[in-house]
């Protein structure tokens, strides 16, 4: 069971950098990976809130950024709907969405009062 999270995300960052490279456009494949890079951050984050006792994030949070399935489907609509011109740049501003909501929550949740002290080693303060 605890393989199951590690491989969806790794299926996820697969599938979204594999239709950036297929799609052979300048600009899609670092769009890419800066949508690879708010995912993982929301990732991070889900993984210390969770390793702190509070739990996993706000159910509104993980529907706002659409999931694994949402997110993946997405971007095989945009790389097969919109012209090669405007993929990387449909990839930035999904990139920029939610990296600005992912760090907004975050922020937010580890700014308040019931955010725990988590050390890098794994133990509450």
């Amino acid at each position: 069971d605890w393989l199951v999270p590690p491989v969806f995300r790794a299926a996820e960052y697969g599938a979204i950098l594999a239709l950036a490279a297929r799609a052979d456009v300048p600009g899609a494949l670092p769009a890419a990976f800066g949508l690879v890079s708010a995912v993982a951050y929301h990732h991070y984050d889900t993984v210390y809130r969770i390793r702190g006792g509070t739990g996993a994030p706000p159910h509104w949070l993980v529907r706002a950024i659409g999931g694994h399935e949402g997110r993946i489907l997405a971007v095989a609509l945009l790389a097969a709907l919109l012209p090669a011109a405007g993929f990387p740049i449909a990839l930035t501003a999904l990139a920029a969405v939610i990296a600005l909501v992912v760090l907004v929550e975050s922020v937010r949740f580890w700014v308040s009062s019931g955010a725990p002290a988590v050390h890098d080693e794994g133990e509450t303060a």
